[in-house]
């Protein structure tokens, strides 16, 4: 119904976010991955958005990309994995994240996300692989920045921090905020040291 909303920022959240465009106020609920991308408060956006209708609940939701809110309709269209799970798996990593777990059929990354567990992750593996092997994932241009990828020093940081029982969708977030706002380029050690102070 609505393609995407175009406005100032007027707060944001980890979870949500108000966009005013025309005098109304947009509330929209994000994942953590398009949560880090947004600017400050104040400032103008562009966000695509999805309203999700069930019953008389009407929820509007937000995205950085198209590929992103892409993603979440494949997500939603599977089984037992609602608006608010779909979500959660897109804050713990990108579209093309989540796509590399589910080509490496990586059923125990996926199930670190909350409210996921071992059988919906393979669930998901299963029914997604074959999307995905035709292409589904990449990236489109549009929104707010042109990519959510990882560089290898931060994947390195991910899985020391994993090792050490942290869930990804527990550090993702914090490792990209720490990267964006780095004015020098950090070691992986320096990385997981400012990740664990967070």
């Amino acid at each position: 119904m609505y393609e995407f909303i175009s406005g100032k920022l007027v707060s944001k959240q980890p979870d949500h976010v108000v966009v005013e465009t025309s005098g109304i106020g947009y509330r929209l609920k994000v994942s953590h991955s398009t949560f880090e991308q947004l600017p400050a408060p104040g400032d103008q956006i562009m966000i695509f958005t999805h309203l999700h209708v069930r019953e008389d609940i009407f929820d509007l939701y937000g995205f950085a990309h198209r590929d992103e809110r892409e993603f979440f309709f494949k997500l939603i269209a599977i089984s037992k994995i609602g608006p608010k799970a779909a979500l959660a798996i897109l804050s713990g990593g990108s579209p093309a994240d989540i796509s590399n777990w589910i080509m490496a059929e990586d059923a125990k990354t996926i199930a670190k996300t909350p409210g996921i567990g071992p059988t919906t992750a393979k669930r998901l593996i299963l029914e997604l692989k074959p999307k995905i092997e035709k292409g589904m994932g990449a990236s489109e241009p549009g929104g707010l920045t042109s990519s959510l990828g990882t560089s290898s020093i931060e994947d390195e940081a991910i899985m020391a921090l994993e090792a050490l029982g942290y869930s990804r969708a527990e550090v993702y977030s914090k490792i990209r905020k720490i990267v964006k706002d780095s004015d020098s380029e950090l070691t992986t050690e320096q990385l997981i040291k400012k990740t664990l102070q967070k």
